[in-house]
């Protein structure tokens, strides 16, 4: 998709990657269907600031977006061209 990908260290907190394209960032965390694992991941990205666009990408047919994190379906984002 044309990103650029790092490995993305918030202190052993659940994001996983940084996405970098076209000036604009992107943390991303990808998570499975369970309560305490999408617990973990929307903590994770509640310390950090709105800079850089927030994305959790699951399996999960239920939309779990925020005001300040994106949700995306996995089946979905293996077909964008865009985040």
């Amino acid at each position: 998709m044309g990103y650029e990908l790092f490995l993305y260290d918030n202190n052993g907190k659940e994001i996983d990657f940084l996405a970098i394209k076209g000036g604009k960032e992107y943390l991303i965390a990808y998570s499975v269907a369970e309560n305490k694992a999408y617990e973990r991941e929307i903590a994770a990205f509640a310390s950090l600031d709105n800079s850089r666009t927030k994305v959790l990408i699951t399996s999960d047919e239920i939309d779990f977006s925020t005001s300040t994190v994106k949700h995306i379906k996995l089946k979905d984002f293996l077909l964008m061209d865009e985040l």
